[in-house]
C-alpha cells in the first residue's frame, strides 16, 4: 500500500508561466533517487591541445652492430624482443686473418726488443766515438718505426677485443666475440650462422629503451601555443586513456610536408607498454585558467545538449522538491571535473545544483512528457 508521500501529486514538464522545464520530487522519490546537491567550485583546469604521434628513441639509443674485419658467423643466438645486457656475447666470428693480425703483432714486438737493445748499444758507442753517431740516429728512427708499427698492431687487436697484453704464439686465436656495445632490446638479426660478414654489414640492431620521448604531430596553426615544459597527457595504441603523462623538452624548426611540426615529450615515468613505434594519442595542457566547475556527475547529456538540475523550492511536509533543468556550455574535463558555464542568471555561490542523481530527474521529466 503506498504511502502519503508516494501518491502525492507531482508536477513535471514546461511551466507555461516562465517558460522553464521544471521537475518536481516527493521526499520518498528525492530519497530513492540519492540525489545529492553541490555548488559549483572555482578549480584550475588546462585548455587541451588534442594531438597524435608515436613512441620514439633517441639516435644514440639505437644501435647497430658491425665488426671492422670480417669474418664467418659461428655462433648467433639472437631473437627480436630478446633482453640484452651490456658485455654479454652477441655474435662469434672466425676468419683466419685474425691469426695473421695477431703474428704481425707478436713479430713486431720481437722487433721492437731487439731494436730496444740495439739503441741502447749504439747510444753508448755515440757518446764515445764521434763517428758512431750517424749509426745512432738510423737505429733511433728504426726503433721509432717499429714503436708506431706495435701500437698500430695493438690498436687492430683492441678493436677485434683481444688484449695484447695476455697475448703469446700459444694463445694465438682465430675465433672472436662481438660484446652487446649496450643494454636493450635486440630488434633486428638480419645474418645468420655461417655466414661471412663484411665490415659494413649489420650484424644485430639494438634498442635501449631507457630514454624514450613521445614524438607528437603538432599542426603549424596550433604551434604557437605550444611551449617548452608543457605536460602532455597521452595514451598508448587502441587505449586513447590519457593515463601517460611527458613534459615537453624540443619543439621542432621544420615542416613538414603535411604542414605538422615535431613537438618531443619526456615520458615521467617508462613503463614496458611504451614500445617504440607505438600510436599515441595526446592531449597537450596549453592554458591553465581558474574556471568553475562541477563533478562529471552533475552534467546530464541529452539530446545532443548538457544541462544540469538546479534547485528551485522545497516546501510542504512532507516536502516536495522542485528542480529546473538548465542548458550549460561544458569545457575541460579533469580528475572528475569539467568546466561549466552557467547562464547569467544564476548566481553560483547561491544557487544548489544536483551533483548526484541528475539521470533520475530526467527519467522523471521524460516520463512526465509521455503521460
Amino acid at each position: 500500500m503506498a504511502s502519503a508521500s508516494d501518491s502525492t501529486a507531482t508536477k513535471s514538464g514546461l511551466d507555461s508561466a516562465s517558460g522553464e522545464v521544471r521537475v518536481e520530487l516527493t521526499q520518498a522519490q528525492y530519497t530513492v533517487a540519492g540525489i545529492q546537491l553541490g555548488q559549483p567550485t572555482n578549480r584550475t583546469l588546462s585548455t587541451i591541445l588534442k594531438a597524435n604521434g608515436a613512441i620514439d628513441v633517441p639516435a644514440s639509443n639505437l644501435v647497430s652492430v658491425s665488426v671492422p674485419f670480417g669474418g664467418y658467423i659461428r655462433q648467433i643466438d639472437l631473437e627480436p624482443g630478446m633482453l640484452i645486457r651490456k658485455g654479454q656475447t652477441l655474435v662469434v666470428l672466425e676468419n683466419p686473418d685474425y691469426i695473421q693480425l695477431q703474428q704481425d703483432y707478436l713479430e713486431t714486438k720481437a722487433k721492437l726488443e731487439y731494436a730496444d737493445l740495439d739503441y741502447a748499444r749504439q747510444e753508448e758507442l755515440s757518446r764515445e766515438n764521434v763517428s758512431a753517431l750517424k749509426t745512432f740516429q738510423q737505429t733511433r728512427s728504426n726503433r721509432q718505426s717499429l714503436q708506431a708499427q706495435l701500437a698500430a698492431a695493438a690498436q687492430r687487436l683492441a678493436m677485434l677485443r683481444i688484449n695484447p697484453a695476455t697475448l703469446s704464439p700459444a694463445r694465438l686465436t682465430r675465433t672472436i666475440t662481438v660484446p652487446a656495445p649496450t643494454t636493450g632490446y635486440i630488434t633486428n638479426v638480419p645474418v645468420n650462422t655461417g655466414r661471412f660478414v663484411n665490415p659494413s654489414d649489420v650484424l644485430v640492431e639494438i634498442t635501449n629503451v631507457d630514454h624514450l620521448h613521445v614524438r607528437l604531430n603538432i599542426f603549424e596553426k596550433d604551434i604557437n601555443q605550444i611551449r617548452l615544459g608543457q605536460t602532455v597527457r597521452f595514451g598508448m595504441g587502441s587505449d586513447a586513456s590519457p593515463i601517460h603523462r611527458a613534459d615537453i623538452f624540443l619543439i621542432g624548426k621544420s615542416i613538414s610536408a603535411d604542414r605538422t611540426i615535431e613537438v618531443l615529450a619526456h615520458p615521467n615515468d617508462i613503463k614496458p607498454t611504451l614500445i617504440p613505434g607505438g600510436y599515441v594519442s595526446a592531449q597537450v595542457d596549453v592554458k591553465a585558467q581558474s574556471v568553475p566547475t562541477l563533478p562529471e556527475t552533475a552534467v546530464i547529456g541529452f539530446g545532443g545538449k548538457n544541462y544540469v538540475y538546479v534547485l528551485v523550492s522545497k516546501a510542504g511536509q512532507p516536502a516536495v522538491y522542485q528542480f529546473r533543468q538548465v542548458e550549460v556550455r561544458t569545457g575541460t574535463r579533469e580528475n572528475g571535473f569539467v568546466a561549466v558555464s552557467l547562464p547569467s542568471g544564476i548566481d553560483p555561490g547561491k544557487t544548489p545544483v544536483v551533483v548526484n542523481g541528475g539521470y533520475s530527474l530526467l527519467s522523471k521529466l521524460n516520463n512526465s512528457e509521455e503521460e
